[in-house]
């Protein structure tokens, strides 16, 4: 789980939750995102997209509408009154934001990405079918424990994946699946970045909800050594939960 050297990460979305640390070489080599997991959080979906201006941008989730965006938008109204913070203030307009950003070539789909097309649901193949063919992809994703379902599928498509950061969950009754696919996905790609979510708990010392940033192989000339950072990283990492202590990962 050790990350390898990577000289080119940044933070790209938000401050606390829905900010990922990713390679920004990743971000200029693919023409789009692929989002799994939105809720009312597109913070990272803008970052990619002022870092790469020319992408598409796709993103799937079936538990978020106008409707839901504007509820969510006048639920902060209490929270900002209450404790009169900026950050409350500013989510009053998700529902604005969500009309002005998902527009033209940012798309939101409100379905369910799945192991099948049941319920309002499309599969991995249908989501690239969707894409310009060979489109080189960065992947995005976060759909609470649905991601063991689906990667097996995703994994086909690996030679059209420049990077991917993904939020794992129930890392502690689901280890076998998770280190299974640890290993399949390290077969194509490095592990480049290594973060817990301070929401999810500890299992054995390793954090519930681990996120977890992929690069593929073909952007190293040679085997890359092992990172020297400590994690998390000073400058680059923030918890979830600003309430709560960062984990930390000792190699």
């Amino acid at each position: 789980m050790r990350p390898v050297a990577c000289n080119s990460l940044a933070r790209v979305g938000n401050a606390n939750d829905g900010g990922y640390v990713v390679p920004l070489d990743a971000l200029a080599a693919a023409n789009a995102l692929l989002s799994f997991g939105l809720s009312h959080d597109w913070s990272f979906e803008r970052d990619f997209k002022r870092h790469n201006p020319a992408a598409l941008i796709h993103c799937y989730d079936h538990t978020v509408s106008l409707r839901t965006a504007l509820e969510y938008s006048i639920g902060q109204l209490p929270r900002f009154i209450l404790q009169f913070k900026a950050s409350a203030f500013r989510k009053i307009f998700t529902w604005i934001d969500y009309l002005t950003f998902f527009r033209a070539d940012n798309i939101h789909f409100k379905q369910r990405v799945w192991r099948d097309r049941q319920e309002n649901s499309v599969t991995i193949e249908d989501v690239f079918a969707r894409l310009p063919a060979a489109c080189p992809v960065f992947v995005k994703m976060d759909i609470e424990g649905s991601e063991y379902r689906v990667l097996d599928d995703l994994l086909r498509h690996s030679q059209n994946i420049v990077a991917m950061a993904i939020e794992f969950h129930d890392v502690d009754i689901l280890s076998g699946p998770f280190n299974s696919f640890i290993e399949k996905i390290k077969r194509d790609f490095y592990i480049v970045h290594l973060h817990g979510n301070n929401m999810g708990g500890m299992a054995f010392h390793f954090p519930i909800a681990p996120e977890i940033t992929f690069l593929h192989k073909r952007f190293f000339n040679s085997v890359p050594p092992p990172s020297q950072l400590k994690y998390p990283v000073a400058g680059l990492d923030r918890p979830n939960y600003a309430g709560l202590p960062e984990f930390t990962f000792e190699f």
